[in-house]
């Protein structure tokens, strides 16, 4: 199998978007991300894969906290500013948007669905595969924020949709 046939099949598997984020010494960076889910309940755990080869994943390395912050329908154009490969010097992905400092430090978007809070427990690295481009990062949730409830982005065949009908959450 090639490349190309595999790359087709997984734009068909539809996938929520976050931003996830960090923090170290004054330096925030970002980006965003589809391979991100829930891992354990107690403590609530998440994991992102994260690309070994980002300024993201070296800020998270050293700080060890993250947020993820669950887009929503409205956030497309926020999904592919941080979604870019490389920033200019110029460009601040976290302008145009308000973002607060978690309890951790960690940058949170004000209006995502939902905002969690986390601290980096685990990087893992599949070294025994022979490429290694992204690690597994494990971070115990501290603290979740909620914005506005309304329909979630999603990422799939390639590009950014929402789902027209979500109804009210759960208690």
């Amino acid at each position: 199998m090639d490349d190309s046939t595999y790359r087709r099949a997984m734009r068909l598997l539809a996938g929520g978007v976050t931003i996830v984020a960090t923090s170290f010494q004054g330096e925030k960076s970002g980006l965003t991300a589809t391979a991100v889910c829930s891992l354990a309940l107690s403590p609530p755990r998440v994991l992102a894969c994260v690309n070994l080869a980002g300024v993201t994943y070296e800020l998270i390395a050293k700080s060890r906290i993250m947020s993820v912050n669950l887009l929503a329908d409205g956030h497309a154009e926020l999904a592919q500013r941080f979604a870019a490969k490389r920033a200019t010097q110029t460009e601040d992905r976290f302008a145009n948007s308000t973002w607060r400092a978690a309890k951790t430090g960690a940058p949170l978007l004000a209006d995502a669905l939902a905002a969690l809070d986390c601290r980096v427990t685990d990087i893992i690295q599949l070294e025994t595969h022979a490429i290694v481009t992204h690690a597994i990062v494990i971070g115990v949730v501290e603290d979740i924020i909620f914005g506005p409830h309304r329909p979630p982005l999603v990422h799939f065949e390639g590009g950014y949709t929402s789902l027209s009908t979500v109804g009210e959450p759960s208690k």
